[in-house]
C-alpha cells in the first residue's frame, strides 16, 4: 500500500513537473513584446546603449504614468520608457513610423528632470494613421515636433505614449548618432551590443 502510494506521488509530481515545461501559446493578435521593450516609468526606463537603434514592443499593459502636450491635453495612454546618455553632441531623429506599430501613437522626448525638450503627436499615416515621429521632415512645422538637440554625457527620457487611451504595438527607431555610450565601451558591451 505505503509502496503504491509513493509511485502515485512520484506520478503526481512528475506530471506536475511536464506540464510546468510545456510552451506557452499566444493568440495572432498577442501584444508584441520584445528584448528592447521599454520601461514602464523612469526609474525602471531601458537605457539605449549603441546608436543607432532600433527596437519593437507594446504599450498594452502598461500604465499611464506621463503626459505631454503636443496639441491635445487629457490622454491616459499608457506609456513605455527609454532612456538614453548621449554619446556625442547632435541631433536625434526619432519615429515610430515603422512596423509594427499599429495605434495612434505619441512620442515626446524630456530631459533627466522631465522637462518637454520635443513632442509629437501625429505625423505620418504609415504604417497606420496618426503615428509620431521627431524628423526633420516635420522640422518647420512647430517648435516642439523637430529633431531632437542632444548633448553628449547628458540624460535624456524617450516616451512612446498614445493619444486620449490609446495603446498598441511600437516600432521605434533613433538615428543621428554612431555610437556606444561610454559606461558600454568595453569588448563585454560591444559584443552585446552586436547581437542584442
Amino acid at each position: 500500500m505505503k509502496l503504491a502510494t509513493l509511485i502515485l506521488c512520484m506520478l503526481a509530481i512528475a506530471t506536475v513537473a511536464v506540464a510546468e515545461k510545456a510552451p506557452a501559446v499566444y493568440p495572432d493578435n498577442a501584444p508584441l513584446i520584445s528584448e528592447r521593450q521599454g520601461g514602464d516609468t523612469v526609474a525602471d526606463a531601458v537605457p539605449i546603449l549603441t546608436m543607432p537603434f532600433t527596437g519593437s514592443g507594446t504599450t498594452v499593459g502598461y500604465v499611464n504614468d506621463y503626459d505631454a502636450v503636443c496639441n491635445y491635453t487629457g490622454s491616459t495612454a499608457p506609456e513605455v520608457v527609454y532612456s538614453l546618455v548621449a554619446c556625442d553632441t547632435g541631433f536625434l531623429e526619432i519615429t515610430l513610423c515603422i512596423d509594427p506599430t499599429d495605434y495612434d501613437t505619441k512620442l515626446y522626448v524630456t530631459d533627466a528632470d522631465l522637462n518637454l525638450i520635443r513632442c509629437n503627436d501625429d505625423w505620418c499615416s504609415v504604417p497606420v494613421s496618426y503615428v509620431s515621429e521627431l524628423t526633420y521632415d516635420n522640422e518647420g512645422a512647430d517648435p516642439l515636433f523637430g529633431v531632437v538637440p542632444v548633448t553628449v554625457d547628458e540624460m535624456y527620457y524617450i516616451f512612446v505614449d498614445g493619444y486620449s487611451s490609446a495603446s498598441g504595438n511600437y516600432g521605434i527607431s533613433i538615428t543621428g548618432l554612431d555610437c556606444v555610450t561610454p559606461t558600454e565601451e568595453t569588448n563585454f558591451g560591444v559584443i552585446k551590443a552586436m547581437y542584442r
